[in-house]
């Protein structure tokens, strides 16, 4: 049976920051949270040595076959990676596949126009992870302890936020996704992670492809924004269908090129839990 290591009071100490004004805060409550899981001490500056042996050596996954064509030569250098982010276990990387993925299922009880509602939300949902399955192999699944990648419906929760800077205190109001991992080592005793996405109904059909799009793309391993509009990861609704870019593509490839810790057994006589409740957040 799959370790289940998210833990609740790490989720309370160490909670999702905006990477904008809380980027140091998620480094140093990560590390922190790694070291009090694994039971030993860390460093200000990174992962100690005494963590790292505890840890698979961070590797090069082989490129998913889909991503292994070549580039169009005449957008080949349009890319936005150096906005993404890996985490301190390396970059977020699916090895094996397909991507499970998972999606709530309609709820019968509610009024016909929740009905409705619901069922559009399901198909944009659906339509998103089409949009992804032809550089990404994925498959839908009914059973949520087999999911790699869940998506539930439902609004984030309001976020208390204060500015490092200036000591201003927002909420983080009207969001409409949220983006989360957890690691875990599984009954292989190989490190893993797995991504949850809350995806608010309330939207339009094209506004809920659009950023389950968007989200699924965070979740695929692009945790990270572009800053450009035309592609799929730009943090902002744009108003029109919003298609997977050549740069997208580029980014994810990249990501898919370097060196991760998951997706590799741990060393033998490292079977302690790890636990790491991140999320990059939506204001869409």
């Amino acid at each position: 049976m799959v370790n289940r290591i998210l833990l609740a009071r790490l989720d309370d100490i160490f909670r999702a920051w905006r990477r904008h004004l809380w980027g140091w805060r998620f480094w140093f409550g990560l590390l922190g949270g790694l070291a009090i899981a694994l039971g030993i001490q860390w460093s200000s500056y990174g992962l100690s040595s005494d963590l790292l042996t505890r840890l698979p050596q961070a590797q090069i996954h082989p490129l998913p076959e889909v991503l292994q064509g070549t580039p169009d030569p005449t957008t080949a250098t349009e890319d936005y990676f150096g906005a993404v982010t890996p985490s301190p276990l390396g970059h977020l990387i699916w090895s094996e596949f397909p991507v499970k993925v998972y999606v709530a299922p309609l709820d019968p009880t509610v009024s016909p126009a929740a009905q409705q509602r619901q069922q559009q939300w399901q198909r944009a949902t659906l339509a998103a992870i089409a949009q992804w399955q032809a550089y990404i192999p994925l498959l839908t699944v009914e059973t949520i302890e087999t999911a790699d990648i869940i998506i539930q419906r439902q609004a984030p929760l309001i976020q208390r936020e204060t500015d490092p800077e200036t000591g201003e205190i927002r909420y983080s109001l009207g969001r409409n996704a949220e983006t989360r991992y957890e690691f875990y080592i599984d009954d292989r005793n190989i490190l893993r992670h797995r991504m949850t996405i809350l995806l608010n109904d309330h939207q339009g059909a094209i506004a809920t492809q659009n950023t389950a799009c968007h989200e699924l793309g965070h979740a695929l391993g692009i945790w990270g924004h572009s800053p450009n509009a035309v592609d799929a990861l730009f943090p902002r609704q744009m108003g029109t269908q919003a298609r997977i870019s050549a740069a997208d593509i580029n980014t994810l490839r990249k990501i898919y090129q370097q060196p991760t810790r998951l997706g590799w057994p741990m060393p033998p006589f490292a079977n302690k839990k790890l636990a790491d409740p991140h999320s990059l957040k939506e204001g869409q």
